[in-house]
């Protein structure tokens, strides 16, 4: 199996809404919720149909599809970048169907890449409970560069 980073903005509008509910439905699973470091309160639709129309230019969303054998196509994850003063802002979750099976790393190598042509400094937070994706981004070369509270704030290192 392989995988790829799509986003969001190259898909027909059929496919946005079907990727915005994917997405919807992940991001509410409290497996998701509970690792947020920002909002987490329950997104309905018509939020995250508003928060799309609303979408600045300073965030990307994308996808990433696993395709097996050449043919069959899903999704199991998505990933946001979103510029903050100049600093590229990542953040990802996999649907907990598929973890444990490197889709994070996937996800993250990708995003990591994307982030780097739009930005001299990739950043992300994380909740200091949350220890597999630290240790994964730990993995990836990110740092910690501060904590706050319950929030680890890191960086990719040069």
């Amino acid at each position: 199996m392989i995988t790829e980073l799509y986003s969001v903005n190259n898909f027909s509008k059929l496919h946005i809404d079907s990727h915005l509910e994917y997405m919807r439905r992940i991001r509410n699973e409290s497996s998701c919720k509970e690792n947020m470091t920002r909002c987490k309160e329950e997104i309905t639709i018509e939020m995250q149909k508003k928060w799309y129309e609303s979408l600045p230019e300073n965030i990307t969303l994308y996808v990433l599809i696993v395709i097996e054998y050449g043919v069959v196509f899903y999704p199991c994850g998505y990933g946001l970048i979103t510029i903050e003063d100049g600093v590229a802002m990542l953040t990802g979750v996999i649907e907990k169907y598929h973890r444990g099976k490197g889709y994070g790393r996937d996800l993250f190598s990708k995003l990591i890449n994307i982030a780097k042509t739009k930005s001299d400094r990739v950043a992300l937070e994380v909740l200091s409970t949350n220890y597999t994706a630290k240790k994964l981004y730990e993995s990836l070369g990110f740092v910690i560069t501060k904590q706050n509270n319950n929030t680890i704030f890191m960086e990719l290192s040069s």
